[in-house]
């Protein structure tokens, strides 16, 4: 298995208090991983470390590839996450918030519009193409929100 994530001796520090203290993570394709732990144990100071959103006080990061955070932006590219909370618009319907998404990365209309049926039957949203985002359960707007994520990857 290749690795796409490899995190050694990670540590962050606020005001001299040690937040991230040591993580050692490495992560292979094909994998998920999940972070468990009570309020403010540093679940998510390390997802920003992780993703180079934050620079660590001590440790080497590589994502995909490339060092972070040196070069987090080149690793974000090929990143998805899915957050807790959706920022679909909800004005939006299913379909135009994958258009809406993929402009952001500099994608041509033409390129998303390609991508958006195999990103709907991977959601399993084929069907919801044209529904507005309040009329989806919240499932749903996880799936869309994975199929998002995956709008520039072009291996997805």
């Amino acid at each position: 298995m290749s690795v796409v994530l490899s995190a050694q001796n990670l540590r962050k520090s606020y005001a001299g208090q040690a937040v991230v203290d040591g993580v050692s993570i490495a992560l292979n394709k094909g994998e998920c991983y999940g972070l468990l732990g009570p309020n403010g144990a540093g679940k998510t100071t390390t997802l920003r470390l992780l993703l180079g959103l934050i620079e660590p006080d001590g440790g080497h990061l590589n994502l995909l590839g490339h060092a972070v955070p040196r070069n987090a932006r080149e690793a974000r590219l090929r990143v998805g996450v899915v957050p807790q909370v959706d920022n679909l618009d909800p004005d939006f319907t299913v379909a135009e918030n994958l258009l809406v998404y993929g402009r952001y990365f500099g994608m041509q209309d033409s390129e998303i519009e390609a991508r958006i049926p195999a990103l709907l039957e991977f959601a399993n949203l084929a069907h919801k193409r044209d529904a507005k985002i309040p009329t989806l359960s919240g499932g749903m707007k996880r799936r869309l929100t994975l199929a998002r994520a995956l709008v520039n990857d072009p291996d997805s």
